[in-house]
């Protein structure tokens, strides 16, 4: 590892950028005390020789968890993008892991580092990207900090298995149930909901079919409660066929607790990028 007299004058001819990033909207509101200790990092650059004047702190990415991928994250992009035209001298954060926890990131930052002779800095040492035993310092953390992002998933998933299995686990529950303050599953407390839902099977008991029921509730002008947007906010619209077949068929409305409906499947975008969607179990 380097330390401050190795830092040579073109180094610092260039801008030293202070990387500043939370992982999510409530840890910036919430988690001051680390905002600030990544913002006084300043003062490291300052030590090691960089004049004020040329200290750029990049805070873009507040609130964006360093998984995303690149094109995702303004601030991470843009230091990327200046350290390739040979702009920056190094850039610094509290703790590397906060750069990037993918490591085609982390090692895309490394070459183009690599290539022109920018520094990186954390808390504990100062980095050559072009000197071999730094580089494999480097991939090491790279590696551990995408690992540790695996890890902390891993258990988190565990613990919401292990709760869903008690029943005890909160979900987003469709119009009609709510969650008291027990974490018990009961039925809303608002009677137009509960009437409009109890209309619906009684309407399907009737006719026996979902368009007969869809037809008949348009012609009478009827609405159906609908869950929507990330909050889950109730609104009231016109029933259509999907609609209708997700109430009809969901097992919380036949009095079953159901966790795990929906799973999580990978695939290529337009571009051949990887990306997720979420999929119904058949």
């Amino acid at each position: 590892m380097m330390n401050a007299n190795d830092i040579a004058a073109h180094h610092r001819s260039r801008l030293a950028f202070i990387y500043v990033r939370q992982s999510s909207p409530h840890q910036v509101l919430h988690h001051r005390e680390s905002q600030l200790r990544q913002r006084s990092f300043r003062q490291r650059a300052a030590d090691l020789g960089w004049p004020w004047e040329r200290i750029t702190v990049i805070d873009e990415d507040l609130g964006v968890s360093a998984t995303k991928r690149r094109q995702d994250r303004t601030g991470f992009q843009n230091m990327v993008a200046e350290a390739a035209l040979g702009h920056v001298g190094i850039i610094l954060a509290l703790e590397l892991s906060r750069l990037s926890r993918t490591n085609q990131d982390w090692y895309h930052l490394l070459d183009i580092c690599a290539v022109t002779g920018t520094l990186l800095a954390d808390e504990e040492a100062l980095y050559d990207p072009r000197a071999y035993n730094d580089r494999l310092l480097l991939g090491l953390k790279g590696t551990m900090s995408e690992a540790e992002i695996h890890i902390m998933k891993q258990r988190l998933v565990e613990a919401m298995h292990a709760k869903a299995k008690r029943g005890e686990f909160c979900f987003r529950l469709p119009s009609g149930y709510d969650w008291d303050e027990a974490n018990r599953m009961v039925k809303t407390a608002d009677e137009q909901v509960r009437s409009a839902i109890e209309l619906v099977f009684a309407r399907f008991e009737q006719w026996g079919t979902i368009h007969r029921v869809q037809s008949s509730m348009v012609e009478d002008g009827l609405q159906v409660p609908i869950m929507s947007g990330p909050r889950a906010r109730l609104r009231w619209g016109r029933p259509d066929y999907a609609h209708l077949r997700r109430m009809l068929t969901h097992p919380i409305y036949a009095g079953a607790y159901c966790y795990g409906r929906r799973q999580v499947e990978e695939f290529l975008d337009a571009d051949r990028r990887p990306a997720r969607r979420m999929r119904d179990h058949s």
